[in-house]
């Protein structure tokens, strides 16, 4: 099993990046992830549809990372050498501009699969992502992941219908962030995160204000107006650090009404 790490290394103007890799017998302090892709009981949909044989591939090209809430699990401009797996935890996508701003573009549960859409290219991430609370993450080999898909048409089945998914998701989300004024937008945040990541109508918060307002594409202090207003007619309630969506209905009649 190797163990690949990623050297970021800066000088003015520049920034070089390589690519190493350890092989775990050769040094007795990196350990094997604790789960092995074989016997892992959360694998993704996708990794369902590989055979024993290359699941044991797969795991000899990954290593498993824990991340603290807040840490940098991909940073935007960097290579694509690895396919990311969240096995546990929640993390966000999110674009970096340049004036310091940015906007969330997807909240990633546990068992979302991150950079299939950088497959077959040796384009750099267009995109960061950090984890929005503990989080365990595989790291992949990209190389092994397109060799998967060279194998396996189950497998490349699956990665393709997971790339529609998400294009469906960010279809919805350009509709909403340039169609909809401010209270359709939250309203489609709310009812995402109640449905599609927590799959609850109470749920922690993991986001905090900032996250909702970039996430639902507004100023922090208008998501905190227009979250005010939806508690007061009842639509939502905030109550010992969690969030209960108390009238998903309401907010499906906000979020059409504001097309």
């Amino acid at each position: 099993m190797y163990i690949y790490y990623l050297i970021e290394i800066y000088k003015p103007g520049n920034k070089f990046i390589f690519v190493t890799r350890f092989n775990h017998h050769n040094f007795p302090g990196m350990a094997k992830s604790e789960v092995l892709c074989p016997d892992c009981k959360q694998k993704s949909t996708c990794f369902r549809q590989l055979d024993e044989g290359q699941l044991q591939i797969t795991n000899e090209s990954k290593v498993q990372i824990r991340y603290k809430k807040g840490e940098t699990i991909i940073k935007q401009g960097s290579f694509v050498t690895h396919v990311l797996y969240i096995r546990e935890g929640l993390a966000k996508l999110y674009k970096e501009h340049d004036d310091g701003a940015s906007l969330i573009y997807s909240i990633l549960p546990a068992g979302t699969l991150v950079g299939l859409s950088n497959l077959f290219t040796r384009e750099t991430f267009g995109f960061s992502v950090a984890a929005l609370s503990g989080a365990t993450v595989c790291s992949i080999d990209r190389e092994v992941v397109e060799q998967m898909v060279h194998e396996n048409g189950s497998f490349a089945r699956s990665v393709i219908e997971a790339l529609n998914q998400e294009t469906k998701n960010l279809r919805s989300k350009l509709v909403s962030l340039t169609r909809k004024p401010l209270r359709g937008r939250l309203s489609d945040t709310l009812i995402h995160l109640s449905r599609d990541v927590f799959d609850s109508q109470e749920f922690p918060y993991k986001l905090s204000r900032n996250d909702l307002a970039e996430f639902s594409g507004m100023s922090m202090m208008s998501m905190v107006r227009t979250i005010q207003e939806f508690i007061k007619e009842g639509h939502v309630f905030e109550n010992d650090g969690k969030l209960q969506v108390a009238n998903i209905e309401a907010l499906e009649r906000i979020s059409l009404e504001n097309k």
